[in-house]
């Protein structure tokens, strides 16, 4: 019965304060973790650069000469209702190499799903307060190939590994906290082209299609007690992401980008869903996302001067929200994005750094909220591991 009760709070209870955003759903979703992704958008799908190597995109590796190896940190600020929070996490790790001709493979790790949250609120029952820890990751390995000049193709496998573990407690004379803790597992696979138009413009599409969906393996308790129960819980409002990007290459250093991102969530993924409920009147819907960007190549990479090894790019972003109240008002994020990128003289390091500056509009429960997340990556290739030629 105490139990029972535990868990009605958890789903009964208002939304409001710094923390209403991880509580909801999945958290928060990063579809891109690193610094060209975040200061590109979801035009980066329709890159294929000699310098950057992205893995936004499969068909994107079949151009690789070289063994590249790349880490990023991110950290994220949010401010609501003046109280900030601050997220600072390793991101993503990269590993990218060509295997044959016209072919190239890659591996990484990337952070997707972040459930850290802080919750605590007054019922009538006493305070009721709510910790989470835990997300999940997403291990990739992708392939990319060409069979044209003008048409790469690509394959990318996504295996979905994470925890959570959530603490319930209200504070009566006979409180008692309740305690859900378990893996998730699940997996969704990639499809990936870029198509060149003449020598202006490209062309980037990306199907990513969960064919596992992700599964939350628990234990459910009272704390201090010996009774438990387990169970499995499927994530089923989990996305079936499409993206396109253009690239128009204005110049040999100039070119601008442009993406757009469809997210589909099943209308009953959260129906039945015990840990991952949505309060009365919340519900999922299609978010769509657009960005417009541009990008400016470094001009001679082999300069003694750092500025002429320095690129940039800069734009905005827009993009509804991945939750809807009864209201049906929607919930718009915009975002000014940029970035930078230095290479050393020698064409062994790339250095990247990306800044995305917005704010996330909503109502009472779902209050305005200001963010900013930064990135810096690291690109590394195998020269590093070459010997050096003597005379």
């Amino acid at each position: 019965m105490r139990k029972l009760i535990f868990i009605l709070l958890v789903l009964s209870v208002s939304l409001m304060g710094q923390s209403a955003y991880y509580r909801l759903g999945y958290g928060d979703l990063y579809p891109t973790t690193d610094p060209i992704g975040s200061s590109l958008g979801n035009g980066a799908v329709a890159l294929k650069d000699s310098v950057h190597v992205t893995i936004h995109n499969p068909a994107a590796l079949n151009h690789l000469t070289r063994v590249y190896f790349g880490v990023v940190l991110g950290s994220e600020f949010r401010s609501v209702s003046e109280s900030m929070s601050n997220n600072t996490r390793l991101e993503q790790l990269k590993f990218a190499t060509p295997i044959g001709k016209n072919i190239g493979m890659s591996f990484g790790v990337r952070a997707i799903s972040d459930f850290v949250s802080l919750y605590e609120v007054e019922t009538v029952d006493g305070t009721f307060s709510e910790s989470s820890e835990g997300g999940i990751w997403d291990y990739q390995l992708g392939l990319g190939y060409a069979p044209t000049n003008n048409l790469s193709v690509g394959l990318k496998l996504h295996l979905l590994h994470g925890f959570l573990r959530r603490e319930a407690n209200v504070a009566t004379d006979g409180g008692d906290m309740y305690v859900v803790r378990g893996d998730i597992s699940g997996r969704s696979l990639e499809l990936g082209a870029i198509s060149h138009f003449g020598d202006k413009v490209s062309l980037g599409l990306t199907l990513d299609l969960p064919y596992k969906t992700p599964t939350f393996y628990g234990v459910d308790s009272i704390a201090g007690s010996l009774e438990s129960n387990e169970f499995e819980e499927e994530l089923s409002a989990w996305p079936t992401s499409v993206k396109l990007g253009l690239v128009y290459h204005h110049s040999k250093n100039t070119k601008i980008l442009a993406g757009i991102e469809q997210q589909m969530f099943p209308a009953s993924g959260t129906d039945q869903a015990r840990v991952f409920a949505l309060p009365s009147g919340w519900e999922t819907n299609p978010v769509a996302s657009f960005q417009l960007a541009l990008q400016r190549i470094a001009s001679d990479r082999t300069s003694r001067n750092w500025v002429k090894r320095t690129g940039w790019q800069a734009g905005f972003s827009v993009k509804n929200y991945y939750l809807v109240s009864s209201t049906e008002t929607f919930i718009y994020e915009y975002a000014l994005i940029s970035g930078l990128n230095l290479g050393l003289r020698n064409g062994r390091s790339l250095f990247d750094i990306s800044g995305e500056f917005g704010s996330r509009g909503g109502e009472e429960s779902l209050p305005d909220e200001l963010f900013a997340r930064i990135k810096f990556g690291i690109q590394v290739n195998d020269i590093w591991f070459r010997k050096a030629k003597r005379r």
